[in-house]
């Protein structure tokens, strides 16, 4: 990895919650509010603008830790900010703190690692396991 971001260096994106971002199950919607695993993704995209930058040819990365405390809903219609800031970077690895407010209040905290893999060992890796016996 080229030096990664400094800790420190925050990105952060501002949105109106969707009905497709909605609380779901089995494509159904569950609650009309900002759902956990639109939460995820959202986190995933942005520790990786944080991160993409400094990737080496050859270089990927892959998500290692998540950690999230969903504390309030924030409903279809609103607007969340997210915001992941570089908690740390070692050799091999970059992890977010990130935070989520709707109208002033933290809605949403946790922290994200990525490792990273060389592309040609993590592709092997994969096919090795699309080649294992199912139980």
């Amino acid at each position: 990895m080229r030096p990664g971001p400094a800790r420190g260096t925050s990105i952060a994106d501002t949105f109106v919650v969707t009905s497709e971002m909605s609380a779901r199950i089995d494509g159904r919607e569950i609650h009309p509010v900002y759902g956990t695993g639109a939460l995820v993704a959202d986190i995933e995209r942005l520790g990786r603008r944080l991160l993409e930058p400094h990737l080496e040819p050859g270089e990927e990365a892959v998500g290692a830790q998540l950690e999230i405390l969903h504390r309030a809903p924030v409903p279809v219609g609103e607007t969340v900010t997210l915001t992941a800031t570089v908690a740390s970077v070692g050799p091999t690895s970059l992890v977010c703190e990130v935070l989520a407010r709707h109208g002033g209040t933290i809605v949403a905290r946790g922290a994200f690692e990525q490792r990273l893999v060389h592309l040609d060992r993590f592709r092997q890796e994969v096919e090795r396991r699309r080649e294992a016996p199912t139980p």
